[in-house]
């Protein structure tokens, strides 16, 4: 589905700027609690797998948040990652206390706190904060900024000359896609200047917006992970496309919830980009991954 270019009503416009600075609010009060307990002793437990982790921080991170959104918003539904749905209200936060929780937990300083807001299924407001980095990435329906700053990015015209910042190959994709995710690794690395796993795909979608990073992709997220990176992307000027079975999505009111993506800073076109993700999703889909 194409890309909806609708300017928002002056109304519309003033609810987003409202939301995004409850977004930044509750980010805030949670970054304070991580920054405080990073790289300190803590409990981390496995909810699936030995690649997927929790720890006591992911929890309390979620609770600050949901607390904080729930008392300056009550019409709202908050969707956390660790806990699940909370109220009933039309407002919809998607909320990932810590994204980049394996890096947090081993002490490797790429993860952030990633807040957004939908209103009517599209998201209108989101933050991704990064508090090591000291960075604050936000964007409502009047732009996306980092530390205040209007982001302007620039993206490498070709993928010869482009960087690319994903969680791929990891457990996950070899376990869904087995030979197919190690010939899009051999694809990507010699398609483009370089690739690097990182491990947070929210920080890696604002890495984008930023112009630090000229693409990033996934094959198994969650609207949590995305939808503030998403709006970040989109509103510095670049493209997201979200991927069901192998098909393109450009609706801002699904695009975030689509399990597949792949996001560009502006004017980028990458084939190679584009056929990985479109078959993987597609082979996903076909095998039940």
């Amino acid at each position: 589905m194409s890309a909806r270019t609708v300017e928002p009503s002056a109304e519309a416009l003033s609810a987003s700027q409202r939301l995004r600075g409850i977004a930044t609010r509750a980010a805030t009060a949670s970054a304070h609690h991580l920054t405080a307990a990073f790289r300190s002793p803590m409990l981390v437990q496995r909810k699936g797998s030995a690649h997927d982790l929790v720890t006591e921080h992911d929890v309390a991170s979620e609770a600050i948040i949901r607390d904080a959104i729930l008392r300056e918003e009550p019409d709202s539904t908050v969707l956390g990652e660790e806990g699940g749905a909370v109220g009933d209200g039309r407002v919809v936060w998607h909320v990932d206390p810590i994204d980049g929780t394996v890096n947090f937990a081993h002490g490797i300083a790429f993860w952030c706190v990633s807040v957004a807001a939908a209103v009517d299924g599209e998201v209108v407001a989101g933050v991704v904060l990064d508090p090591v980095g000291g960075h604050e990435f936000a964007a409502d329906l009047g732009g996306a900024w980092l530390d205040g700053a209007a982001l302007t990015p620039r993206a490498s015209r070709t993928e010869t000359a482009a960087a690319v910042v994903s969680s791929f190959p990891g457990a996950v994709d070899l376990a869904s896609h087995g030979e197919a995710a190690l010939e899009a690794t051999e694809a990507l690395v010699h398609g483009f200047a370089t690739t690097r796993a990182m491990g947070s795909g929210a920080l890696g979608l604002a890495h984008v917006a930023a112009g630090w990073a000229d693409a990033t992709f996934d094959l198994h997220t969650h609207p949590w992970d995305v939808a503030a990176g998403s709006l970040l992307v989109r509103r510095s000027g670049g493209r997201y496309v979200g991927f069901v079975d192998g098909r393109p999505d450009e609706d801002p009111c699904s695009l975030h919830l689509a399990p597949a993506y792949y996001a560009t800073g502006p004017g980028a076109d990458y084939p190679t980009l584009d056929a990985v993700v479109r078959r993987l999703s597609a082979i996903g889909a076909a095998a039940g991954g």
